[in-house]
């Protein structure tokens, strides 16, 4: 082979290796996604989690024209808002269009991933792994099937990334702009997409061998619309109508951090991504052991001795965080006895899944923490850097929630993660364990995804059955997305953080602006009420036939 041909193949490498390599991972991706979408199955006229807020802003938009966001709305959801409308105004409003949507999304984020890490030189099962452990994590396939903002504003990051990695690489300003514009679309969704931008204006200020005037400019070029669309949303938010509630007590929230909340939150959220990163940290020969055994020994010390301070203080090990992930299941468990009552899951594995799921991750972050810290060696390559930087600003950036540290948030982090454990390591030969731990994750998340809908479909099935019999809405507590969707937007005043800590008494009213609980759903029978109704339905995790109980109060 000449020096020309070897050139030109190396440059092709470096570029992502033309169409035809870049596009042969879409048709196996596109396969899978359209396997799980079946198996799971996304009908159902419904409301699930926060997601009826930003139904809400969508459809107030398409029917009056106007941008309207409820006092329950945190998240930026500009853009969201606007597809939202726009598919509305083509197929009239419908949950089950609005969730699609995000599935979409969904399929294409899986895509870009596989695109991005092409160009940073991942190939072979080391790429098809790395896409199932990002498209095929709990967190990722839960969230794809709500209006959620977490799986858009990740797949526009993932876009940007790709975008930003090309053009710092390449020294070509047209990407890095399409970068920034897909940033700042990631920011209009969710505001942590400024941390992905500001990664890259970093990285470009960092790249060695380039004049001044060059890393300048395309800092510039990486930073301006994202930060102009940042401040701009801001205004409009802060300054020209009263704000959401939501918003403020975020503001209020960042403006109260204390060490101890950053660190506890810090380690948390570390051992979620050490969990979903185990196939590559454990599954791998780590090149620490030979290079950096003391880093790597301060690693594990660190994470095993959080861990051991964390259960000494509270009793508690994995799952540390809430709201999607739970025991031995997905989705927001928003009943009744689950979440005001604070009673345990109905079907739950406790210390058995607990102890070897916190004894994982202790390990998992050890050698992630370790592999990380090198990265900081590597910031001058634009790619390299760009990566490192975008990890580790948007792990900072879920810190600021600190009062309210919802495992959904680390989504966002997980493939800029997988990306960064990835470039800074030789790709070794992928082990058998490697492909198991991830199998059970993708099977964990398809199988506890499938009884999300499956619950929730029974759910408003019997809470349909109520309306219909001539119950009012006002007489019953269905749950959370129920009661919210209905009423919320009427001015029920929102809760206190007293009121919304779950463990109430039974004495206390549900907080989700329940009007009269004559009637309500729960996962299990409770005191006072009479079981009206039984609606079962099917279980994969564990297998077998769960239930839903419409209780009605005894005289």
């Amino acid at each position: 082979m000449s020096g020309q041909e070897g050139a030109a193949r190396a440059s092709k490498r470096a570029t992502g290796g033309g169409w035809l390599e870049a596009s042969r991972p879409t048709a196996y991706i596109v396969a899978i996604a359209a396997a799980v979408i079946a198996a799971i199955g996304p009908s159902g006229e419904f409301p699930l989690s926060d997601d009826w807020s930003y139904a809400y802003a969508a459809r107030e938009l398409c029917t009056t024209g106007q941008l309207r966001l409820l006092p329950w709305t945190g998240a930026s959801v500009v853009l969201q808002a606007a597809y939202g409308a726009a598919l509305c105004a083509v197929g009239g409003f419908s949950f089950e269009l609005l969730r699609a949507s995000t599935l979409v999304l969904a399929v294409t984020g899986a895509l870009g991933f596989a695109l991005w890490l092409q160009t940073l030189g991942v190939r072979g099962l080391a790429l098809g792994l790395a896409v199932v452990l990002v498209a095929l994590n709990p967190l990722y396939v839960n969230l794809a099937f709500t209006f959620m903002t977490d799986v858009p504003t990740t797949v526009a990051a993932i876009w940007a990334a790709y975008f930003y990695s090309r053009g710092l690489t390449e020294r070509r300003s047209g990407l890095v702009l399409t970068g920034s514009l897909l940033a700042a679309a990631a920011l209009l969704i969710r505001q942590h997409g400024i941390f992905v931008a500001g990664a890259a204006g970093t990285a470009a200020l960092l790249v060695a061998d380039r004049p001044w005037g060059e890393r300048l400019r395309t800092a510039a070029i990486a930073l301006a619309i994202p930060a102009t669309a940042f401040i701009a949303f801001h205004l409009w938010l802060l300054v020209l109508h009263p704000p959401p509630e939501a918003v403020l007590q975020k503001l209020d929230e960042a403006g109260r951090l204390t060490a101890s909340g950053l660190i506890n939150c810090a380690f948390r959220g570390l051992m979620y991504l050490g969990v979903f990163t185990a196939p590559l940290l454990i599954g791998f020969r780590h090149p620490l052991h030979a290079y950096h055994p003391r880093l790597l020994r301060g690693g594990y010390l660190l994470a095993g001795t959080l861990a051991l301070v964390l259960f000494v203080r509270e009793r508690t090990l994995m799952w540390y965080l809430t709201n999607v992930i739970y025991d031995v299941g997905l989705g927001a468990l928003s009943l009744r006895d689950t979440q005001v009552l604070a009673l345990v899951p109905v079907r739950r594995l406790g210390l058995a899944l607990s102890i070897p799921l916190t004894g994982l991750a202790v390990v998992a972050v050890g050698r992630g923490v370790s592999t990380y810290c090198t990265g900081f060696r590597r910031l001058r390559d634009p790619a390299v850097g760009f990566t490192v930087l975008a990890t580790g600003m948007l792990f900072a950036g879920t810190l600021v929630h600190t009062r309210y540290y919802f495992d959904r948030y680390l989504l966002i982090v997980l493939p800029f993660a997988v990306a960064t454990l990835l470039t800074l390591r030789p790709l070794p030969t992928i082990r058998p364990i490697s492909l198991a731990l991830a199998a059970v994750l993708a099977w964990y998340a398809v199988a506890g995804t499938h009884d999300y809908m499956a619950w929730n479909r029974a759910r408003f099935d019997g809470l349909a059955a109520l309306e219909a019999s001539g119950v009012p809405a006002t007489s019953i507590d269905g749950g959370f997305e129920y009661n919210a969707w209905r009423f919320a937007p009427s001015g029920y005043a929102g809760p206190t953080n007293n009121a919304a800590r779950p463990g109430q008494p039974q004495s206390v009213r549900s907080w989700w602006w329940v009007a009269d609980d004559e009637f309500l759903l729960s996962f299990r029978p409770l005191g006072g009420y009479a079981v009206r109704q039984r609606l079962p339905y099917r279980r994969w995790l564990p297998p077998g036939t769960g239930h839903v109980f419409v209780l009605e109060r005894r005289p």
